[in-house]
């Protein structure tokens, strides 16, 4: 089964921490390899892609998707501030930023589905094997 992550990291104002794309400005992401920790190697592709770290532990949304493979889809919580952090602009990979929402072209559902849960704060735990990975607050 292929696993894949976004991460969301937000702020009140109206702000989405993205990664640039082939496509343009996404949302950080990735694939989980074959028993590796999900939180783990999310929270490791966050600071490789932005230099922001993060304990990814909860989901905004999860999707499941059956045809023409079955794979899974997290949308993590990277975070929530109420404006930009301080000197972000200074600290992040140039192929990084802090952009307004409206950066973010025609995202799929499940990223709609998770900007909702977000400004709503709803999450769920993710959990490994029925705990939360050490992974997660390291």
């Amino acid at each position: 089964m292929l696993i894949t992550f976004m991460v969301l990291a937000t702020t009140r104002d109206g702000h989405l921490l993205m990664v640039q794309g082939t496509d343009g400005w996404t949302l950080p992401h990735g694939t989980i390899p074959p028993g590796r920790c999900p939180v783990l190697t999310a929270r490791e592709t966050l600071m490789d892609t932005t230099g922001y770290d993060r304990g990814v532990t909860d989901a905004y949304a999860i999707s499941l998707t059956h045809h023409p493979h079955v794979s899974l889809t997290y949308v993590l919580d990277g975070g929530h501030t109420p404006t930009i952090p301080a000197g972000a602009h200074k600290h992040l990979p140039t192929s990084a930023a802090w952009l307004p929402l409206r950066e973010l072209h025609e995202p799929p559902p499940i990223v709609r589905n998770a900007l909702t849960a977000a400004a709503q704060r709803r999450r769920v735990p993710v959990l490994v094997n029925g705990e939360r990975p050490d992974a997660a607050y390291t």
